[in-house]
């Protein structure tokens, strides 16, 4: 696990995230504004309105940093997720690489002892 708000947390809410297609007051109502999952899990506490305007800053950030922002169509999500429920594919692995050993937690039982 890692701590809450660390840049490893951004990374996991951005990297284990995908957005539907965004943008538009009708398209995102239609899309009960499920559509900005990535924004959502880096922001939780923000409206859902506020998911449009920073939206762009976050996609920016993303761009400028080689961090994996995914955004495709519903129905392309859709068929994503058959594949991996039949076994044709596979869901994305976190990159080890984005993991930072100072973000992480140490999670200890009653006694003290280091937990897996």
């Amino acid at each position: 696990s890692c701590k809450p708000k660390s840049p490893t947390f951004y990374l996991r809410a951005v990297t284990a995230s995908v957005n539907f297609d965004t943008g538009g007051d009708l398209n995102d109502f239609m899309h009960g504004w499920l559509n900005y999952q990535i924004e959502h899990h880096c922001w939780p506490d923000l409206s859902m309105l506020a998911y449009q305007k920073g939206q762009p800053e976050l996609k920016q950030i993303c761009e400028k940093y080689g961090v994996p922002y995914v955004q495709e169509n519903v129905f392309v999500r859709l068929k994503k997720t058959l594949d991996i429920m039949k076994g044709k594919s596979q869901m994305r692995r976190y990159p080890d690489t984005f993991e930072r050993e100072v973000d992480m937690m140490v999670w200890r039982d009653q006694a003290g002892r280091v937990v897996a």
